[in-house]
């Protein structure tokens, strides 16, 4: 998630300093959380810089071209696991990621990560079949 914008800080602080409202109302009015509105009038009265501490997290490793890769290789492997995939990117992009950082760029590029059934269901299930043979033996 990225940090909330320097100027949206002055102006919730703003807000609150000319008494435009309590800070829930403050903070209903710029679709913010009251903690984060607390904590900006913390920073304020204290003579704090009111600028984000961190850029909103590191950028991602993977770039288009490789989630263009990835789509095609979810595409024509539908049975890969994420363990395959991640060796996929490693040998044909060079990239090398975990495979929860993987999961979620499957899920951010609406590609399915489960694996397509190899054989069909069973009738029965394996435990009806097992009570049914001793029944038969008990007769």
């Amino acid at each position: 998630m990225k940090a909330y914008s320097l100027d949206l800080r002055q102006r919730v602080v703003a807000a609150v300093e000319h008494g435009e409202g309590t800070i829930e109302e403050v903070a209903a009015l710029f679709r913010v959380g009251t903690t984060f509105v607390k904590k900006m009038l913390g920073l304020h009265r204290q003579g704090d810089s009111l600028a984000p501490r961190h850029g909103g997290g590191a950028p991602s490793v993977l770039k288009d071209d490789h989630r263009a890769m990835l789509r095609v290789a979810v595409e024509t492997r539908q049975d890969a696991t994420l363990g395959e995939l991640k060796s996929f990117l490693r040998a044909a992009c060079r990239v090398t990621v975990s495979e929860a950082t993987l999961c979620r760029e499957l899920q951010k590029l609406n590609l399915p990560r489960k694996k397509k059934a190899s054989s069909r269901v069973n009738a029965t299930s394996g435990n009806a079949g097992r009570f049914a043979a001793k029944s038969r033996r008990g007769m």
